[in-house]
């Protein structure tokens, strides 16, 4: 079952939030209405993470990019002070399989991809696949990335190319890459400098 998240109405002025300042003076109800306007078709998918603050933090990059939704799909309980606040004004779902949230996108015509660097399934770069507008993104969890099941519900996988000796990036750091890849290939208008 897909459900949304609710931090609760927050209905004060966002001055002490961590928000930019033509949104000081306004409240959650405001601030939500008026990124829901600039918003693009990005969806975030994060799988059985076992860091709160990496999908926290993916709410956070979220709202910084605008992207359209995140769901988290796994447990439910979800402490989301790293996301400092930027919970109030996202679409964030909790979702029990991976699967139902596939199904959803693909009937809203969404393509789903998972990203993680498993050279055995043939992943494309993220900066060589040309994905379209109506995008989503799977990420798997710290350790373990996105399991042989996961990566068979997407119709693609990308990974990000890395030259250190890190075998990856943690979840976060890794949403908040193709976050920006994204983007820069369908930019925001309007957005603030």
């Amino acid at each position: 079952m897909i459900t949304q998240y609710s931090y609760g109405l927050n209905t004060r002025a966002s001055q002490n939030n961590n928000v930019i300042d033509i949104y000081k003076k306004w409240n959650a109800e405001e601030v939500r209405a008026d990124l829901q306007k600039k918003r693009t078709d990005l969806v975030n998918i994060v799988c059985q993470s076992r860091s709160d603050l990496n999908t926290s933090c993916v709410i956070r990059s979220a709202n910084a990019f605008l992207a359209k939704e995140t769901y988290v799909v796994g447990r439910r309980r979800l402490d989301a002070r790293g996301a400092v606040g930027m919970g109030h004004y996202e679409t964030c779902f909790h979702a029990d399989s991976l699967g139902e949230v596939v199904d959803k996108l693909h009937q809203d015509g969404y393509t789903v991809y998972a990203v993680d660097n498993i050279m055995e399934y043939n992943p494309v770069s993220l900066w060589d696949e040309p994905f379209g507008r109506k995008s989503a993104f799977i990420y798997g969890n710290e350790s373990d990335g996105l399991s042989k099941s996961d990566i068979e519900l997407a119709d693609k996988m990308v990974y990000i190319a890395q030259t250190g000796a890190v075998r990856s990036m943690n979840v976060a750091c890794a949403a908040s890459c193709v976050m920006a890849e994204y983007s820069r290939r369908y930019r925001i208008e309007n957005y603030h400098e």
